[in-house]
């Protein structure tokens, strides 16, 4: 918290209602969740996310974890050719004839791209529904190469309805003495050039000025200044910076306001890369987007047993168990002394067979509710 200027009394402040749950609740979602198996446009992509948003908020999800992983789609819809016993045209099975004159030996380099993009538009959209309007463009800055096309790409989320379950909302009316701000620079002074002898900016690090959605900067009543474009949560009453913690009750990893946010390109990273300080007391895996039933044949997938209680810091990991062998496969050599994905795993949380990872990540989070009751 940023000491105040002077002593000054300190102006009482709406306390929170919300109190942090038992257990502290992880989730890993693959990005194939917005592949084309899952998702055939941008609108159905952002109701996607949105489904996700909402589940986290409801049950005040500590972190969200998106492993970029291939499109397991891509991989089983290969081209079938073969050439004819006379040396006729080929066959081909999945694709036009258009498709085969065209195809080439595949960018592997265009490939990655397209499932680091999906990664970044999932966890972008994430970000974006636990973000004020007025901090949308500060959180995303369009002078970024990245986000030019990402802030295209938020056309349909804009059209959704505000999320009810919000860290400030249902909450003793706490938004009326706290706000979420970005530290912007005031003002840019101008010094002379020595060589030139013109004025030139001198870029500012550090200010007391906060984009809080008014009219004007709130000028916080604080002795030391903060760095610029850092995300602060505000008491607007007394001008100072608070932890979300103290504003509203509830609070996610590092400090972050809703859910942390964090990808992860390889399957080790979800665990040697964790927000958690101490790590996971537990990892659970969930299974979803299943819609063949096709897991249950598989021997590592059999061996994880339900959990019958949850403590600490719990991990759930949804998706395909394929998806996930995948990844982990590509990553085994961070991984000594594992051999197979389903090690990695503590046990499972059974949810309705053949159910999308929105929906089975909403099953899931309400169990964990009940068991940690």
């Amino acid at each position: 918290m940023a000491k105040r200027t002077a002593e000054e009394p300190q102006r009482p402040t709406k306390k929170p209602t919300k109190t942090p749950s038992k257990v502290l609740v992880s989730i890993c979602i693959p990005s194939t969740v917005i592949s084309s198996k899952n998702a055939y446009n941008l609108e159905q992509i952002t109701n996607i996310a949105y489904q996700i948003a909402k589940a986290a908020t409801i049950y005040n999800v500590t972190e969200i974890v998106i492993l970029d992983v291939p499109d397991q789609q891509e991989i089983d819809e290969k081209v079938v050719q073969m050439a004819g016993s006379k040396g006729g045209k080929k066959m081909k099975f999945n694709f036009s004839d258009e498709d085969i004159v065209n195809e080439e030996t595949p960018d592997i380099e265009t490939k990655e791209k397209k499932e680091s993009d999906d990664a970044y538009l999932l966890a972008s959209l994430l970000q974006f529904f636990v973000t004020p309007p007025y901090l949308v463009k500060s959180i995303f800055p369009p002078e970024l190469k990245i986000n030019k096309n990402i802030l295209k790409k938020l056309h349909y989320a804009y059209k959704l309805p505000k999320m009810t379950t919000l860290p400030f909302m249902g909450n003793n009316d706490v938004f009326k003495h706290f706000k979420e701000g970005m530290t912007i620079a005031r003002e840019t002074p101008k010094v002379m050039n020595k060589k030139t002898k013109v004025k030139a900016a001198k870029k500012i690090s550090v200010t007391k000025f906060v984009n809080i959605g008014e009219a004007e900067p709130l000028e916080l009543n604080i002795k030391r200044e903060v760095p610029v474009n850092s995300r602060v949560t505000v008491d607007i009453k007394n001008k100072t910076i608070v932890s979300p913690a103290e504003a509203y009750g509830v609070v996610g990893n590092k400090s972050s306001f809703g859910y942390y946010i964090r990808m992860c390109k390889r399957f080790s990273q979800i665990f040697t890369e964790s927000s958690v300080p101490e790590g996971y007391s537990s990892s659970v895996y969930v299974n979803c987007d299943d819609y063949h039933l096709s897991n249950k044949k598989i021997g590592d997938f059999s061996e994880i047993r339900p959990i019958s209680k949850v403590e600490g810091n719990v991990l759930l990991v949804l998706g395909n168990f394929k998806d996930l062998q995948n990844s982990f496969e590509q990553d085994k050599s961070n991984l000594e002394g594992v051999d197979s994905v389903g090690q990695m795993f503590d046990g499972s949380m059974e949810v309705p067979k053949g159910v999308r990872a929105e929906d089975g990540l909403l099953v899931a989070l309400t169990k964990v509710d009940s068991l940690a009751s």
